[in-house]
């Protein structure tokens, strides 16, 4: 099961990036973003495809691999010599338990990073900006003007903003401070501007309560930087909605994300619990093919209902934990309900 799950993962993985791949091309050429950075791009979001395609790969791999003993009697062979069909469901769990490890270390320890690294280098690549976050904020470059941002509300409110201007000889003409920056009708409004200028003759301090720029920084930049629910961890999810309570900010997106990142890893198991009665709940051999086919289906459906359940609770303002839960103990239920009626 191990190695049929394998081939499956690699295969959804591989038509994922595919698809990626020729979307991307449309985007080649803009600024640096050439092909050599579409394969960057590709090899660092592939961690978050990875873990995502991983629970329909645990379905396909128990229908490839029970679907083949049960085509060549090996199950039937099994239960005459007295083991029960419990013992088959619990050996195939132990296998999805290896799984969720590898789906937890995926999802916690590589994706988040490597998907923030990716939209990164996508967008600093095709606007041809120098950008980095460090633990001193967020930092970038464009042409003489350097900026730092201390905290990123969203796209378009920013606080603790800092810009310095440079001369041609790399010296340090303006320094302006700003304890806030809105995006307003396609301008930055600063609030609480303290503006620096050294010449020859001296040092100017200016102060303001307000300043308007026509460019800062492209709000395009901050959506690749700003804190997304489906970029953090759980532990980083969990730190996040702490803010946004003690701030009194909506936290319902964050919780439904990670409602969902706490559920993917068991939802493996219960795609091999849909896959038991596939197999051996049928009286006669019936095709592999077949059975796959109704796998990717049911595994692509359920992607797309749980997807869909978790928008409408943050729509219309359901209770977070029920709307991206509720399809996973749906299925859950099913596969259960169809588990007993085999007896």
């Amino acid at each position: 099961m191990l190695k049929s799950t394998a081939v499956a993962v690699l295969f959804l993985l591989s038509l994922v990036l595919v698809i990626t791949f020729a979307d991307e091309l449309d985007d080649m050429g803009k600024g640096q973003y050439g092909l050599v950075e579409i394969f960057k791009y590709l090899a660092l979001i592939a961690p978050r495809n990875f873990y995502e395609l991983l629970p329909s790969a645990a379905l396909l791999g128990a229908l490839i691999t029970l679907g083949g003993m049960a085509n060549n009697y090996e199950l039937t062979a099994m239960r005459a010599a007295g083991i029960s069909r419990w013992q088959i469901i619990f050996s195939a769990l132990r296998v999805g338990m290896i799984l969720m490890v590898v789906s937890l270390l995926v999802s916690e320890g590589v994706a988040p990073v490597s998907e923030q690294a990716a939209q990164m280098l996508k967008f600093t690549a095709k606007n041809e900006q120098v950008a980095l976050r460090t633990k001193y904020g967020f930092w970038t470059r464009d042409g003489d003007t350097y900026l730092n941002i201390r905290e990123i509300l969203n796209s378009a409110e920013l606080k603790d903003v800092s810009i310095y201007e440079m001369t041609d000889m790399n010296e340090l003409k303006y320094a302006t401070h700003a304890k806030a920056a809105s995006f307003i009708d396609n301008k930055w409004e600063l609030s609480g501007v303290e503006q620096t200028t050294i010449n020859d003759a001296g040092v100017k301090v200016a102060l303001s309560d307000s300043a308007k720029l026509d460019s800062l920084l492209d709000p395009g930049l901050l959506d690749v930087i700003v804190v997304k629910p489906e970029r953090l961890s759980i532990m980083g999810l969990a730190s996040y909605i702490n803010f946004l309570d003690n701030n009194g900010q909506d936290a319902t997106h964050f919780i439904v994300a990670m409602t969902s990142k706490l559920i993917r890893p068991f939802v493996i198991l219960v795609m091999l619990l849909i896959a038991i009665p596939m197999v051996l709940g049928v009286k006669r051999a019936g095709s592999t093919g077949t059975r796959i086919l109704i796998g990717a289906l049911i595994g692509i459906g359920f992607n797309l209902v749980d997807r869909l359940f978790g928008n409408i609770g943050v729509l219309y303002g359901l209770n977070p934990v029920i709307a991206a839960s509720l399809p996973f103990f749906l299925a859950l239920c099913i596969s259960a309900f169809t588990i007993r009626r085999m007896g």
